[in-house]
């Protein structure tokens, strides 16, 4: 059964599902668009530093021509990120992730291919010159950015930095003996980076779960404006969007399609009685029998006055619709609100119908007729059921 609603029909349950679900669509999203704006990038800088470490190198004086393969590699690189498009809004967990894993593959790549120029620069020169001092300030400046950019997720962006450091470090260190220093340096910046690593990853984390929590603060205010808030049944502002897009539907289709109006007997004379606090316990009592009775996933029920309650039922005959009716005002004069030791009964007026395509045009037809029913059962001495 539905107790909360709008124009979607989903259920309290299925209301927190849907939000859990969405919340966890805005996550994917997020990371997912995240990751691939800061990501596409990267290609075109390492083509930029190849072309500086290859015009600068000694060795490679007179094969300029060498800045082609680099540009080639890059320029393609970045085409794959560029047409690896984030999956659809609304696509599932498995196609995210499956997106993930390519999109992480393109961006180990690109930082294997510059260490490999970084690497290869180092054991060819073999000294500090200008090539060198390149490939160790861009290297520095790529492991850098992936620190900060790729902060959603640490792992893969801790792996990212290792290949962009490691190889040139080692060869810094243990074979190109003049540029050990500049290897130390380095490794010092490594461990600095894992550590500020770390606190990109939180405040990443901190920012989404913050964003989050407005998610979070707009459903419960939506949800607050559409139940009531003494039953935690929807209230009269929910049945009727929920009314009117039910009737719709079920007209286009020439659906059949149910209607139950519950009135309270003498529940005035219940609050002149016992008093108020005891009049609110016998209304929630009441909504907790009508959850209970009224339970299908396509049925809605709702508070839509002081006492007055509302049970549409899609799909479902006069018949039927007599029967469920009957039966709920059996179970309500035979099950009393208890407080303390004191035993309150109640009985319901209820009008029961169906939506008549032939005469009934708006939605409110079909209400007013059923309304008119359940006075109908009023007049009749109440704690009666009487078909519209």
């Amino acid at each position: 059964m539905q107790y909360i609603s709008d124009p979607g029909l989903i259920s309290t349950e299925y209301a927190q599902n849907g939000l859990r679900q969405e919340i966890d669509a805005y996550k994917n999203r997020r990371i997912t668009n995240d990751l691939y704006t800061r990501s596409l990038i990267g290609p075109l800088f390492y083509m930029i530093a190849s072309g500086l470490t290859i015009s600068l190198a000694d060795y490679f004086q007179g094969r300029i021509w060498l800045l082609l393969i680099p540009g080639f590699i890059f320029l393609l690189l970045w085409w794959q990120r560029y047409i690896h498009t984030p999956p659809e809004p609304g696509a599932d967990k498995n196609e995210y992730q499956r997106w993930k894993k390519q999109q992480w593959r393109l961006i180990h790549l690109g930082a294997l291919i510059w260490s490999g120029i970084a690497t290869m620069t180092a054991c060819i020169e073999l000294r500090t010159n200008n090539a060198v001092i390149v490939t160790m300030i861009t290297t520095i400046a790529f492991s850098t950015a992936a620190s900060h950019s790729f902060a959603m997720h640490p792992m893969q962006a801790r792996l990212c930095i290792i290949e962009f450091v490691l190889p040139s470090t080692l060869v810094y260190l243990f074979y190109a003996v003049d540029l050990r220093a500049i290897g130390v340096t380095i490794c010092i910046y490594f461990v600095y980076l894992m550590m500020n690593l770390y606190g990109n990853a939180k405040e990443y984390r901190k920012q989404i779960d913050t964003e989050v929590m407005l998610i979070q603060s707009r459903a419960d205010l939506a949800q607050l404006s559409l139940t009531d808030a003494l039953t935690g049944l929807p209230n009269r502002r929910s049945y009727e969007a929920t009314w009117n897009h039910i009737w719709r539907i079920a007209a286009r289709k020439n659906d059949v399609l149910g209607l139950l109006i519950i009135d309270l007997d003498f529940f005035k004379k219940v609050n002149d009685q016992f008093g108020h606090l005891a009049g609110d316990a016998c209304l929630k009592h009441f909504a907790q029998i009508l959850r209970q009775q009224i339970r299908r996933d396509s049925d809605v029920v709702a508070r839509i006055g002081g006492e007055e309650f509302v049970a549409i039922l899609p799909g479902i005959t006069i018949e039927l619709a007599y029967t469920v009716a009957e039966k709920l005002r059996r179970v309500l004069e035979e099950m009393p609100c208890e407080i303390a030791t004191q035993k309150i009964y109640l009985t319901a007026s209820i009008g029961v119908g169906i939506a008549d395509w032939g005469r009934d045009k708006i939605p409110a037809d079909t209400f007013h007729r059923v309304d008119k029913a359940c006075y109908q059962a009023k007049n009749e001495g109440r704690n009666f059921v009487k078909c519209a």
